[in-house]
């Protein structure tokens, strides 16, 4: 089924062979790419093609969970800092607006399998006129087409699409970037849809059949008035955006540049989690117990209808008497329900999902139904580990990248003068950590003059080695080593 709809022609949004016919490019995507991320985005949104249908599926949202169990680890000791100078200070300044909301960035960036971020000068000093800010555009994978691309997957050209309804219309602005000899080219067009009075689906989210139905000015659009048609720059070596994927091998489109999301492996088997829980719904539903009764022994209101007892309304159920015993007016419907063996065969589903997703065992699933040995159980969490310690060394080095980016921007409109950054960037190893044994383990090195005390300390409180000697008593008394 998934295999299917991946190579429907469903696409996203906005087909891909409009965007080429209006901005005279090619995409570099193909269409089983395109469709992957419409069916990621769907998961995510919990809202799957495998819902409902004659057996009336449900979701556990296990998508969504997914993603945000990985945002959750990637972060758990993040910090971040730039200093050095006056550049560093105005740029940590720029980052601080976005760091409060980086968990929710790295969710969808893990759901859709990468994200492109493109800085972008905003405001204007009063005194010269020149831009006095520097703002961050998180693009999501269903909004962003690259164009171009090198032998090593990085992408040098693409295309934004940035929407926004005003009254009937849809209006829509690509922006394509392109870098070719050094030579870096911005276009930005803006077009209005149809009338959208009758196209929206009944969850009110828009649908468009002709997003592109008639060009018009970029000052339509407020937000737009100030951007110019087309922008030339000579001498720059990269691109004025970057995109960031999940990094895990592509295996929807290998050929790819795009990364894929941190749960493309586990589809088919979430597809099937889905499943086994709706059965389990349906076994509870099925099977609760509930009260036969014969229809003659309570009242009856002036529609004809028995009156049941008030607030026990759902546990009896009336039949009619005619031909039956009175001995059996009223018999209890209580059956066996089957949920131990159902529940197990949903938590194997889990551990797999899990597997495939490089999460440890007891993320999703439930541990206590499934005896492992230490060794399995290390090896899971070393599973967990790495993933995580891959994301996070794609991330530190995309803000380096991002860096490079607002310190060009700084230079190209003189906002900031130039001058030292250094990143302090430190994302923790807690992901792998039992806090119990590392306790044991670091200080049985302190007892053996291996380790210093402040430094004891200061992991264990989290602070700093001259806070933590504020901890330390004048003579330390440690216990006998046993």
């Amino acid at each position: 089924m998934i295999t299917d709809f991946l190579r429907r022609v469903i696409g996203r949004m906005f087909p891909k062979q409009n965007l080429e016919r209006n901005l005279n490019v090619q995409i570099a995507t193909s269409g089983v790419m395109d469709n992957a991320i419409s069916l990621w985005l769907q998961m995510y949104e919990n809202n799957p093609p495998w819902l409902g249908g004659e057996e009336d599926i449900k979701s556990m949202n296990l998508p969504a969970a997914i993603a945000e169990e990985f945002a959750r680890l990637i972060l758990t000791e993040f910090e971040f800092n730039l200093e050095g100078s006056a550049r560093a200070e105005f740029l940590n300044q720029q980052f601080e607006n976005y760091l409060n909301n980086f968990d929710n960035i790295i969710e969808m960036w893990g759901a859709l399998g990468g994200i492109a971020i493109k800085p972008y000068v905003s405001g204007t000093d009063p005194v010269t006129g020149k831009p006095d800010g520097i703002q961050l555009d998180f693009v999501q994978a269903n909004r962003f087409y690259p164009t171009a691309f090198n032998s090593n997957k990085e992408i040098t050209g693409a295309v934004f699409i940035d929407t926004q309804r005003v009254g009937d219309y849809l209006y829509t602005r690509l922006e394509h970037h392109s870098l070719e000899n050094n030579h870096y080219t911005v276009v930005n067009k803006a077009y209005r849809s149809e009338r959208l009075n009758t196209m929206t689906t009944e969850d009110d989210q828009i649908s468009v059949e002709h997003p592109f139905m008639q060009e018009v000015p970029l000052e339509t659009i407020k937000d737009w008035a100030g951007l110019a048609p087309q922008t030339d720059m000579d001498g720059i070596e990269r691109p004025f955006f970057l995109y960031i994927k999940v990094p895990r091998a592509n295996n929807v489109d290998s050929h790819s540049p795009l990364g894929a999301s941190v749960f493309s492996r586990a589809v088919e088997v979430i597809e099937a989690a889905d499943k086994q829980y709706s059965r389990i719904l349906w076994e509870y539903e099925a099977k609760e117990a509930a009260v036969d009764a014969a229809s003659d022994i309570f009242d009856i209101d002036k529609n004809g209808n028995p009156v049941l007892p008030k607030g026990k309304e759902r546990l009896f159920r009336t039949y009619d008497t005619e031909g039956k015993n009175n001995n059996a007016m009223l018999q209890v419907y209580s059956p066996e329900i089957r949920d131990s063996s159902m529940f197990r065969g949903l938590n194997e589903f889990l551990r797999r999902i899990e597997f495939l997703c490089g999460l440890a065992y007891g993320t999703l699933s439930n541990e206590e139904q499934v005896d492992r040995t230490a060794t399995e159980i290390k090896a899971s969490k070393q599973r967990s580990y790495t993933t995580v310690s891959n994301m996070q060394k794609a991330w530190d080095r995309g803000l380096d990248d991002i860096i490079e980016i607002m310190n060009m921007l700084c230079d190209l409109y003189d906002i900031v003068p130039p001058g030292d950054v250094q990143k302090t960037c430190s994302w923790g190893d807690g992901v792998l950590e039992d806090t119990e044994v590392e306790y044991q383990r670091r200080w049985s090195m302190v007892l053996a003059g291996k380790l210093k005390i402040e430094k004891f300390y200061a992991w264990y409180f989290g602070c700093t080695e001259e806070e933590a000697k504020e901890y330390i008593p004048e003579e330390p008394q440690y216990p006998p080593d046993e």
